[in-house]
Order: C-alpha cells, then sequence, then structure tokens
C-alpha cells in the first residue's frame, strides 16, 4: 500500500469516527429534546388533570350547601367553580399522544359530565321545593356512584400519567447511557487511531525523510555512492529510487564518458591510462600538462634547428589541442546544463532582451524581425541566464541561415492548453536556407569525419537545456523555405 492510501485509509476512519461521534450527538440531543418535551406534556396533563379534579370538587361542595344550609348563593358558585374546567378538558385532549389517552380523558370527561348533570337536578329539586328527593339524589345518586365513578376514573388517569412519566425517564436514561456508550468507543477509537498516525508518520516518513535528508547532506559533500533503500513499495520508494538514478547520474558525469575517442596517450610519467574511466577535471589537467610540455619541447627543437622533429611535434600538437578542444566540449556538454539556478524570471523582458542583443545584426543586414507575446505570458520558474542562451543560439543559427542582406526573423511566445498542462510555448522563425531533417537529427549526436569523432556542441546544450527545463525542442525546417523550432516548457509561476 502507497504512502496516499495509507494516509487515506487512517483519516478516513478518523473521519468515520468523528461523523460517528457526531452523529451519536445529534441523535441524543434530539432524543433528549423529544423526551423533555414528552415529559413536560405529560407534566401538563397531569396539572390539568388535577385542576379538573380540584375543580369539581370545589363545585361538589356547593350542593350539600344548598340542601342543608339553605345557601341561596351555592349554584351560582356551583356553575362558577366549573366554568373553566371545560376549557381544561380540551387542552387536556390536545396533549394526548395516542389513543389510550384520549380514551381516558374521555372517559374522566364521562364521569365528570354525570356528576354535574345529576348535581344540577339536585339543584333543580330544590328550586322546585322537592327537598327529599334532592336529598336522596344526592346520597345515593350523586355520592355513592357519580362522585365514586369520578374519583376512580381520575386516579387511574394521575396513575397512568405516573407511569407514562416513569417510562419517558427510563427511556431518556437508556438514551445517555447508550451515547455515552458510544461516544466512549468513539474517543477510544480516535485516539487510538491518532496514536497509530502519530507511530506511522514516525516510523514509515519521518525516519526516511531524516535518512533522506543525511543521503543529500552526503551528496553534497561529494558522496556519489550513496544510495537509499529500494524496497519500498510506496512514494518514498519511487523517490530512493529516483535517488539513487539522480546520483548514478551524477557518478557517471564526472567521469570522462563517451572521451574513448581520445587514445589512451602517456601519462606525466610516461605510463599509459584508461583516461574514459578518469574523472573530466583530471582528464582536462592531464591534456594540458601534456601540452605544455609538448610546446615546451617544441621551442627546443627550434632552438636546436631540427626542422623534421618539428614538423612531427608540431602535427603532434594539434592532435593534442583536438583532445583538449573534445575534453573541453564535454565537460561543457554535461557539466553545464547539470545545475539549473531556476527564479522567477520576467518571459517578456528576457526576450526583449535577447532581440535586443541581435539589434546591430538586424539593423546592419536589413533584417525585418517580429515579436509577438501573448498577453497571458508574464513571470515563469525557469533558469533565466541558460534559457537566455538557448534563445541566443537559436536566434544565431537563424542568422546563419539568412542571407547576407535582408530576409525575416521572427519570436513568438504564448501559453498552450493541452493534455500535458499548461505549457509555455517559445517559437523561433525564420526564412532562410533551411535544412534537411536528416540534418537537423544529426546535429543532435557526435558526427564523423575522416579523422575522428568532434560533438556538436551548440545545439545538444539547447537540446539538453530545454529537457533540463522539463521541457521538449522542437525543429522543423525544409531546404530552401525556412526553418521552425518550437521551445515547451512547464508552466511554472511559483
Amino acid at each position: 500500500m502507497n504512502l496516499r492510501k495509507k494516509l487515506l485509509t487512517i483519516f478516513s476512519g478518523l473521519a468515520l469516527l468523528a461523523l460517528a461521534s457526531g452523529g451519536v450527538t445529534v441523535w441524543a440531543i434530539a432524543q433528549w429534546h423529544a423526551s423533555e418535551d414528552n415529559l413536560q406534556n405529560h407534566y401538563q396533563r397531569s396539572l390539568l388533570l388535577q385542576r379538573v379534579r380540584a375543580a369539581t370538587f370545589r363545585a361538589l361542595k356547593e350542593v350539600p350547601d344548598r340542601i342543608l344550609a339553605d345557601d341561596d348563593d351555592a349554584r351560582e358558585e356551583f356553575e362558577e367553580s366549573i366554568e373553566p374546567v371545560e376549557q381544561d378538558f380540551q387542552q387536556w385532549a390536545e396533549l394526548a399522544d395516542s389513543e389510550a389517552e384520549r380514551q381516558q380523558v374521555q372517559q374522566v370527561r364521562n364521569a365528570y359530565n354525570n356528576l354535574i348533570q345529576n348535581s344540577r337536578r339536585v339543584f333543580d329539586f330544590i328550586d322546585a321545593n322537592r327537598r327529599d328527593e334532592a336529598l336522596e339524589l344526592m346520597e345515593e345518586q350523586l355520592e355513592e356512584e357519580d362522585f365514586e365513578q369520578f374519583q376512580e376514573v381520575t386516579e387511574q388517569a394521575v396513575a397512568s400519567d405516573q407511569k407514562i412519566r416513569q417510562i419517558i425517564r427510563q427511556q431518556t436514561q437508556n438514551t445517555r447511557q447508550t451515547a455515552q456508550l458510544v461516544l466512549t468507543i468513539s474517543a477510544f477509537g480516535i485516539l487510538s487511531l491518532i496514536l497509530l498516525l502519530f507511530a506511522y508518520l514516525a516510523s514509515d516518513l519521518f525516519a526516511p525523510l531524516r535518512e533522506a535528508e543525511k543521503a543529500l547532506d552526503d551528496v553534497a559533500r561529494g558522496d556519489f555512492q550513496r544510495r537509499l533503500d529500494e524496497e519500498r513499495k510506496d512514494e518514498l520508494g519511487a523517490l530512493n529510487r529516483a535517488f539513487n538514478r539522480m546520483t548514478a547520474a551524477i557518478a557517471q558525469r564526472e567521469q570522462v564518458m563517451g572521451l574513448k575517442a581520445i587514445p589512451g596517450g602517456e601519462t606525466d610519467n610516461g605510463a599509459g591510462g584508461d583516461w574514459h574511466n578518469l574523472p573530466s577535471r583530471l582528464t582536462l589537467h592531464r591534456l594540458v600538462s601534456q601540452l605544455r610540455s609538448r610546446v615546451s619541447q617544441l621551442h627546443n627543437d627550434e632552438v636546436d634547428g631540427n626542422g623534421a622533429v618539428i614538423v612531427e611535434q608540431k602535427q603532434a600538437l594539434v592532435d593534442q589541442l583536438d583532445q583538449l578542444l573534445q575534453a573541453v566540449t564535454r565537460v561543457t556538454e554535461f557539466g553545464f546544463p547539470l545545475d539549473l539556478n531556476l527564479a522567477r524570471t520576467d518571459i517578456r523582458a528576457l526576450l526583449y532582451e535577447v532581440m535586443l542583443r541581435f539589434q546591430d545584426d538586424f539593423v546592419r543586414r536589413g533584417i525585418s524581425f517580429e515579436l509577438q507575446i501573448a498577453p497571458e505570458v508574464d513571470y515563469a520558474v525557469v533558469d533565466r541566464l541558460k534559457l537566455r542562451e538557448v534563445l541566443a543560439e537559436l536566434i544565431r543559427n537563424a542568422l546563419c541561415a539568412l542571407p547576407e542582406q535582408g530576409g525575416r526573423l521572427g519570436i513568438r511566445s504564448s501559453l498552450d492548453t493541452g493534455s500535458n498542462g499548461t505549457e509555455l510555448l517559445i517559437e523561433v522563425a525564420d526564412d532562410g536556407a533551411g535544412i534537411e531533417q536528416q540534418l537537423i537529427n544529426q546535429a543532435f549526436v557526435t558526427f564523423e569525419d575522416s579523422r575522428r569523432q568532434r560533438p556538436s556542441v551548440g545545439l545538444k546544450l539547447t537540446k539538453a537545456i530545454v529537457e533540463q527545463h522539463g521541457g521538449h525542442l522542437i525543429i522543423d525546417s525544409e531546404s530552401g523555405l525556412g526553418t521552425h523550432v518550437q521551445i515547451r516548457l512547464p508552466w511554472r509561476e511559483e
């Protein structure tokens, strides 16, 4: 599993646990609010029931007062006592949550209606001066049946409300316990994943990065044999393999690659040497030492007047100079493009600067030149000096292809967005003599003459610099029609 998948798995686990914790918290809060609302409703229903009972008991006290004490205001006070009861019944019915609770409200209402109806009959008998019938109705029907029935159903309603409240409290307690358990498990899981993430970062990420830092320090001190572990299958393993390839390439370029064309000659002490396995700087030192020795010997022979020896040594000196040229070319080719000094560069200013370098040639030779820069081209991260030399080399080649007088040369820059992302496109074109494509391909490799191989440095370095920027150099030319060169560089603004 690569580094991205490992981190993604851990962070996904943390996210799921965090979501679970948040979900449980929201659920617990919602359940708590629902339980509280339900409990408040039941308290409200119990309060309404108690108000109905109290109002009914107060009203019933007026019945015996009317019969036994001849209280003329008893009926009026009776009606005043029961006046708010109907509204209490309506509110109680609205707060009922279930069919059983609504039936309970109806039972209490029926018992209340019977009690009130018979109480009013007692008052009617008294008003009709039928005291005996009123007393009989009060004692036998009102007190023994209706009141007992009303008291029984109201007590059942009170007991039912108490039981329901107990159930609600138990549900609230269960919700609280469940939420605590889930939150505890989530907290433990989150803590475990955090510890796992810390352990993973410490052992599997930070340690390899520290090792890579030490390796880079070793390379900076000149140890190009430093290697990192390539067994890992993740991004760090890919980074280690890239580091090893880089150090191997640097070590290889420290050797005199491709100098096998230079014959193994004599060293300063006359011993033969395998020069193509030596570092470039040592090769140059030996070549320069031999060249000095031959020049000194040639001077001595001229003093002695030995003409035949002088001619032979002049030819040897020319050969030695050619070898030195090849060595310098090789060092330039492989050493110069190695180090890029990338910085945020004003591409517009760079293009104008390159054109101004050749202004005198344009004017002297009457060459028409054109510079087009798209508005979106401004700053990019490049090696300013090396890119300037690349453009200068292309313009020099174009000037060589143009006639002595006249001709056209143009530079155009724009941004090209394609499948490879946004690229900085710089084009150099001329209407000069042109060149066959086969010869263009040969310009990037070593060509042969009758005596030895000599590398073409200019275009090879140009191509190497562009490729080191991660770009491509494309040359399209046709003999007699001109040449069109494209430089495509990845667009990096920072």
